[in-house]
């Protein structure tokens, strides 16, 4: 087992005493004030009853996201490829993406999802799951960084977009149209 050592310097070795010092002055002057006298009550505890769920206003439930990337069902809108190509494919994956290399036979098989942005509306439409392995975007591949980079750069003129991919061994093909609207 390995210790971890930390060590204060110079200029914050005040911190600590003066936060003790301060959860100390934290407390009440009742409480300063002791134990009561022989013979005294100690003052009682009260408890305040909360209110009635009647009574309690509800809080404002947020509107459900609605999804404005596709002009209909299974095309989407050159507007919002263009937002994703221009904040950069790393964006995109931070945004809500979990990927893992998938190794088949000692080869690069693809990227297995893991995640693809739970709760949008706009990624419930598509038909790509956790443990889909995606192998190419628009019949290029995807393995190296400069790959997935060239193939998001196309999108910004393409007239679809098309993902193969693999879902329990068996190829998949998903394609979406891009239009300008």
């Amino acid at each position: 087992m390995q210790r971890r050592r930390f060590a204060l310097s110079p200029g914050t070795s005040w911190a600590i005493p003066i936060a003790l010092l301060v959860m100390a002055c934290a407390t009440s002057k009742a409480d300063l004030a002791g134990p009561p006298a022989l013979g005294e009550q100690p003052a009682p505890i009260v408890a305040v009853a909360p209110l009635p769920a009647a009574e309690t206003p509800a809080p404002h439930a947020p509107e459900p996201a609605a999804c404005t990337a596709f002009v209909k069902s299974g095309v989407l809108k050159r507007s919002a490829v263009l937002h994703v190509v221009d904040a950069g494919i790393g964006r995109w994956l931070a945004g809500g993406v979990e990927v893992e290399r998938k190794i088949a036979k000692s080869r690069f098989q693809g990227w297995e999802i893991r995640s693809l942005y739970p709760g949008d509306p706009c990624y419930v439409a598509v038909d790509l799951r956790p443990l889909d392995v995606v192998i190419q975007v628009n019949g290029k591949p995807i393995e190296k960084p400069e790959q997935a980079f060239d193939v998001l750069g196309s999108l910004r003129t393409a007239s679809e977009l098309v993902v193969d991919f693999l879902r329990d061994g068996q190829p998949r093909k998903l394609t979406l149209q891009i239009v300008d609207e």
